[in-house]
């Protein structure tokens, strides 16, 4: 759990190390499974962290450049990418217009308010685990409509 966000994290990671430490062909084989899986987790870890800022950065740099009132951002982004970047931060409400209502809740939830799985879960009366096929599939279709 240290290195992951919260328990929920922490237990998710640890269910896919499992799964697919099962899937492996030829585990009886395999010299030191305790290992296999440790590592397995830590790389779990590390792709679910690299994606999440990967995202987080996009997101970010889209609302930000949108902010012409701010006198920094006005002098430093050229007008035209501002209009640009307006028209694509209105395809990301638009798309997300299109997801189911507690898909989309889940995703700006954890986008906007930076609520962990946990308090999302919590709030949508739903599984951790659905939080994050909610996010997922939110994730999938942004991509899928921007393209």
């Amino acid at each position: 759990m240290q290195k992951t966000q919260n328990r929920d994290d922490a237990h998710d990671v640890l269910q896919e190390s499992y799964q697919k430490l099962m899937l492996r062909e030829k585990i009886q084989d395999m010299e030191n499974p305790r290992a296999y899986l440790y590592r397995t987790a830590t790389n779990i870890i590390i792709d679910r962290h690299r994606k999440g800022k990967h995202h987080t950065k996009y997101i970010r740099e889209v609302v930000n450049n949108t902010d012409i009132g701010a006198a920094s951002t006005a002098s430093t982004i050229p007008p035209e990418r501002q209009v640009a970047a307006r028209q694509e931060l209105a395809k990301i409400y638009l798309a997300l217009d299109d997801l189911p209502e507690k898909c989309r809740q889940a995703f700006l939830m954890h986008r906007e308010q930076h609520m962990k799985y946990g308090e999302i879960a919590q709030a949508l009366e739903i599984s951790v685990s659905m939080v994050e096929k909610h996010i997922i599939q939110a994730l999938k279709h942004l991509r899928h409509r921007l393209r």
